[in-house]
């Protein structure tokens, strides 16, 4: 009783207020891949110098290789060999293979920079050491304040040619503010960029990306009702989606973006229904005796994952987006909430009361492979990269409340919010 006492009392206050380096036969090429559900055996060595600058000096070559170091560092996948080993005496542009071999990097990055007014050329090659080739060369051309853009461009398409699927380093995500009233931020995914989204003056709650990345769908309190709103982030316009008496929560759009699925509290205690993205109700998912919130889509918008209450305490359950019968995922802990499917289609990422404090877990979506990623303070609100590498969240460890960013394993957690921050959310597109 006293867990859906807590439970509820958690409604009532939303209503108020991987990789694997597979070795191979000498002569073949060795390929970094990720099987998210295979451990980890070891990480990449990836060697990234400086960056050399020419031009006006309106950039440091230094930053410039810091931000393409973190980039890589957070995603959990490689070793970071910062520093150049001493070369051989070679006067060729080409690197000295064997004193980066000697020095245990497999992979190297280069990068040179040429700045005319307020013009940036970065040219980024990658180049397999053991191999002695040139693996990939890119070039961007920019604004110099843009240049952080341009790194984290070329850090996915590092990631693509490694692993076949582009990174996630030029996405963004949009959390809230601890300060009072609570308006929602934006911020690119290693928190530089911060911007203010909404202008509210009034709690909102729960912010979730449309799949364009156009705009965010949140709750508000703007009418003095727990109303679901829509804001786009360059017209800046807001748009009620429902407004309907009691609480409209938990919006989050289908994959295509033709249907919303929220909790609603029309008929009583918080159901799931879907919605047009116009706010009308097309049909409700839930039924039964349990306060049902905080659904999340499937990647292939065949189902659904959300939270009810329903067998005494809070836990996930899923069920087809058509409507049908739910099955119950978690039972390892009493108190489970906030799930987030991710992009690849075979995790859930949700908050779980373990030892008396919140923690992130992960568990596959048959409800097997529970597994605790955090154990520092306490920590809520996962959301996926839109690559599933990486999991953002909120985290009081620092005794402040941040945004945190760790690697799908968990052993990489990096606080990436400038500002105190809770309830992060992924975008799904790139800037």
């Amino acid at each position: 009783m006293r867990d859906r006492r807590v439970f509820l009392g958690r409604i009532l206050c939303l209503c108020c207020c991987m990789a694997v380096l597979w070795l191979v036969p000498a002569g073949v090429e060795a390929r970094l891949v990720i099987p998210l559900d295979t451990p980890k055996v070891g990480r990449m060595p990836i060697g990234i110098p400086d960056f050399k600058v020419s031009g006006e000096a309106s950039v440091d070559g230094r930053a410039m290789a810091m931000i393409l170091r973190n980039d890589l560092y957070m995603t959990g996948l490689f070793e970071i060999v910062e520093n150049a080993p001493t070369p051989s005496g070679t006067s060729t542009d080409e690197p000295d293979f064997d004193a980066w071999a000697k020095a245990g990097v497999q992979t190297l990055v280069t990068g040179t920079v040429a700045v005319t007014g307020n013009e940036l050329i970065f040219d980024g090659r990658l180049y397999h050491v053991t191999l002695r080739k040139l693996e990939m060369g890119k070039r961007f051309r920019c604004r110099v304040p843009d240049h952080r853009l341009a790194i984290h461009r070329f850090g996915d398409r590092i990631m693509e040619k490694l692993t076949d699927l582009v990174g996630s380093f030029c996405t963004q995500i949009a959390f809230v503010a601890a300060s009072k009233p609570g308006e929602i931020y934006v911020m690119d995914f290693d928190g530089h960029n911060l911007r203010q989204a909404t202008r509210t003056g009034t709690i909102n709650l729960s912010p979730r990306w449309s799949p364009d990345g156009r705009g965010i769908l949140f709750t508000s309190y703007l009418n003095r009702n727990p109303d679901l709103w829509f804001q786009g982030l360059q017209s800046g316009k807001l748009h009620l989606v429902s407004g309907r008496k009691g609480l409209n929560a938990s919006g989050r759009y289908s994959p295509d973006g033709r249907s919303i699925a929220a909790s609603l509290s029309v008929e009583g205690i918080p159901k799931i229904f879907l919605l047009t993205p116009e706010g009308h109700i097309m049909n409700k998912l839930t039924h039964g005796r349990g306060n049902d919130i905080s659904p999340t889509w499937s990647p292939d918008g065949s189902t659904l994952a959300y939270v009810s209450d329903q067998a005494g305490t809070p836990h996930i359950y899923t069920i087809p987006s058509q409507g049908g019968q739910p099955r119950r995922l978690t039972f390892q802990s009493n108190y489970n909430t906030d799930p987030d499917w991710s992009p690849m289609g075979d995790m859930l990422a949700f908050t779980a009361r373990i030892g008396g404090r919140f923690q992130i877990c992960t568990m596959r979506t048959d409800g097997t492979g529970f597994r605790v990623l955090t154990d520092k303070g306490s920590n809520q609100t996962p959301t996926w990269s839109p690559d599933g590498r990486m999991i953002a969240f909120s985290s009081d460890r620092d005794g402040t409340g941040r945004i945190y960013v760790m690697d799908g394993g968990g052993e990489v957690q990096t606080p990436v919010s400038p500002i105190a921050g809770k309830s992060p959310a992924w975008s799904r597109t790139s800037r």
